[in-house]
C-alpha cells in the first residue's frame, strides 16, 4: 500500500516539475512589467529604463517600466510581493528595501521572505551635496554649519528607507552632527528644493544629481565610497574628509514574487549577465559612475540577508516621522 502512495506521490512531483519546466521553456509569452518603486527621473527609475530596454532585447518580449512611488520604495515592493509568481512583475529593488521592515512597522510583505532575490543589476555611490548658496566647501565647513546653526540644519531625501535616507541617517550617527530628515516622494523634488535652498543637504547618487553638479546648481562635498569615484575625480571621500571608514554605495537589482519558477528565475538572471556585456548599458552605467551587476542568485540572496541585518542594527533606533 505505502509503495502505491510512494508511487503516486513520486509521479505528482515529477508532473508538476514538468509542467513547471514547460511553462519556463515558453516564458515570456507576453509583456513583462518592471516596477519601479520611485517617481521618474531619478537614479532608480534611470536603471530600471535602461535594465527594461536589455531584458526586452534578450527576453524577446516588450518590458514595460511602471513607477510606484511612495513610502521609500515600499509600496512599489508590496505591490510585487502580492504578484503571481509567474516571472511577469519584475522589481527594480535597492538597498534601502533592506531596511524597511526596520523602518516601517506594518509593512504586508518581507523583502527577504516574500520576494525572490536574482540578481545585481549596479552599484552606484552617493555624492554629498548642498546648494551652491550654502556658504560651505567641504565636509569640515558643513559640520561647523550645522553646529552654528542648532535645530536649522536638515537634508532630503527621496522618502524614509530610501538610499538618501540611510546614507545621511548613517553620516549623522558617525559624525554626531544633528540635522532634521525631509522626506519626499522622489529623488527629483528633493533636488528641487535643495538648489533652492529649502535644504541644508543631501546625499543623492552621483547619477541623480549628476546634471545639477555639472550645472552648477549644487556643490558636491564628498562621495560614499571608499575609493573616488571615476565620475567625480577631484571630489574626496567621506574617509578622505575625516569621517574614518564612511562607506555605503546604493545597489540595485532584479527581484520578483516568492516561489517564482527556479527555469525563470535562471533566464532572467542570464539575460542580465548578457546585458552586463553590452556597449550601450556598460555606457549608462558608466555614466553613473556605476560598476556592473550580475551577482549569481544565492549569493545575491546571502548578500541581501547580510544587509538587512545592518541596515536593521542602524536603522532600529531612528526617529521615522521625521
Amino acid at each position: 500500500m505505502f509503495k502505491h502512495v510512494f508511487a503516486r506521490a513520486a509521479m505528482a512531483s515529477m508532473i508538476v516539475t514538468a509542467c513547471a519546466a514547460a511553462h519556463a521553456a515558453e516564458w515570456p509569452e507576453r509583456p513583462i512589467t518592471l516596477v519601479a518603486p520611485f517617481t521618474p527621473g531619478g537614479t532608480t527609475d534611470i536603471v530600471a529604463r535602461a535594465m527594461a530596454a536589455q531584458l526586452q532585447k534578450r527576453l524577446g518580449q516588450t518590458v514595460v517600466v511602471e513607477n510606484k512611488p511612495g513610502a521609500g520604495g515600499t509600496v512599489g515592493a508590496g505591490i510585487v510581493a502580492r504578484a503571481r509568481p509567474d516571472g511577469y512583475t519584475l522589481l527594480l529593488a535597492n538597498v534601502g528595501h533592506t531596511a524597511g521592515g526596520v523602518l516601517y512597522k506594518n509593512l504586508s510583505y518581507d523583502f527577504e521572505r516574500d520576494l525572490t532575490q536574482i540578481t545585481t543589476v549596479a552599484n552606484v555611490p552617493n555624492v554629498l551635496v548642498v546648494a551652491r548658496t550654502l556658504p560651505v566647501s567641504n565636509v569640515a565647513e558643513l559640520l561647523a554649519y550645522a553646529k552654528a546653526h542648532p535645530g536649522d540644519a536638515n537634508y532630503g531625501s527621496a522618502g524614509i528607507g530610501s538610499t538618501q535616507h540611510l546614507s545621511a541617517e548613517l553620516l549623522l550617527k558617525q559624525t554626531g552632527m544633528q540635522a532634521v530628515h525631509v522626506p519626499f516622494k522622489g529623488a527629483a523634488p528633493m533636488m528641487t528644493d535643495l538648489i533652492g535652498g529649502r535644504l541644508t543637504f543631501a546625499l543623492d547618487s552621483a547619477a541623480s544629481a549628476a546634471s545639477q553638479i555639472a550645472g552648477g546648481n549644487v556643490k558636491p562635498l564628498a562621495v560614499t565610497s571608499l575609493r573616488r569615484t571615476r565620475f567625480l575625480p577631484d571630489v574626496p571621500t567621506l574617509d578622505e574628509s575625516g569621517v574614518p571608514g564612511f562607506e555605503m554605495t546604493t545597489w540595485y537589482s532584479l527581484a520578483a514574487p516568492k516561489d517564482l519558477p527556479a527555469p525563470i528565475k535562471q533566464k532572467i538572471y542570464q539575460a542580465v549577465v548578457d546585458s552586463m556585456k553590452d556597449p550601450d548599458l556598460r555606457k549608462t552605467l558608466d555614466s553613473m559612475a556605476a560598476d556592473p551587476g550580475g551577482m549569481p542568485p544565492e549569493e545575491f540572496a546571502a548578500f541581501v540577508h547580510q544587509e538587512t541585518e545592518r541596515w536593521t542594527q542602524l536603522a532600529g533606533g531612528w526617529d521615522t516621522t521625521k
